[in-house]
């Protein structure tokens, strides 16, 4: 299977390799095609569950969030297509969905007041978030993020 970007990924597997190759990353290059693709759904899959973007949809029968319209850069620049930092966070994704799971479950809840093992011992304040953080991916989607909750959706 090959991933299309804009139909079921942000970024193809041509536009990561290409990414990667640009920074020396060979543990990219170094996975299976298969992997290498499974990998770029896995991080849109997060991408798309986990951010509100600004702007809206293109068009609203489109498969993913990208394009937007309304969507502009820090310069004030529409934004058209899918944004190169957007496909760079879908690469960053990817490369670590190639060893390891984007979100895990999460017994702790953020409530765990310490723990250790061994000797090393951690820590949670009584409001710390679980789950996981990836702040150089959200230092690339700075500004085409909305900071309002995402909708509960009631069954």
């Amino acid at each position: 299977m090959t991933v299309t970007a804009g139909i079921d990924a942000y970024a193809d597997r041509a536009e990561a390799d290409a990414y990667f190759a640009a920074r020396a990353v060979t543990a990219w290059a170094a996975a299976t095609e298969a992997a290498r693709d499974a990998a770029l759904l896995k991080a849109t899959a997060y991408l798309e569950g986990n951010h509100r973007w600004v702007g809206r949809l293109v068009d609203p029968a489109q498969p993913l969030a990208w394009p937007r319209t309304g969507a502009r850069d820090a310069e004030g620049r529409a934004l058209d297509g899918i944004p190169d930092r957007v496909k760079a966070a879908c690469a960053e994704l990817a490369l670590i969905a190639l060893t390891e799971d984007l979100a895990p479950p999460v017994e702790r809840g953020g409530r765990v007041l310490s723990e250790q093992v061994g000797p090393v011992a951690v820590s949670y304040a009584a409001d710390a978030p679980p789950g996981r953080s990836f702040p150089a991916v959200e230092a690339l989607l700075r500004g085409l993020t909305r900071s309002d909750p995402m909708p509960v959706r009631r069954a």
